[in-house]
């Protein structure tokens, strides 16, 4: 049989255990919602498709920048300016530089 000593050592043990456990879990989640936070803090004042609308109304442009934008607004359900931008990605560029997935979603519109 087992003494009184063994008994506590064994309910500490256990506790200790479930301690670390219950400490990991709510650490593995706060660093979680940590990192979250810093990156929508990081990134959300760039919004990219307006960057590549202002370098286009000045004249530049370039297959990448068509294809991101027809891709964002069919993407966002906003299938005029999607096909807009496919529009000048077709006319601009030969069909051999334009990605497939840029003409899959331009043969929907």
């Amino acid at each position: 049989m087992k003494n009184k000593h063994d008994i506590l050592h064994m309910k500490a043990s256990r506790l200790i255990i479930l301690n670390f456990s219950l400490l990991s879990m709510f650490t593995a989640k706060s660093q979680t919602v940590y990192y979250d936070s810093i990156n929508k803090q990081k990134y959300a004042l760039v919004e990219i498709h307006k960057t590549y609308e202002r370098v286009i109304a000045k004249g530049y442009d370039s297959v990448e920048m068509f294809e991101y934008l027809g891709n964002y607004y069919y993407a966002n359900s906003d299938f005029k300016k999607s096909k807009q931008y496919f529009d000048l990605l077709f006319k601009k560029y030969k069909t051999s530089q334009i990605s497939s997935r840029s003409k899959e979603l331009y043969s929907t519109l």
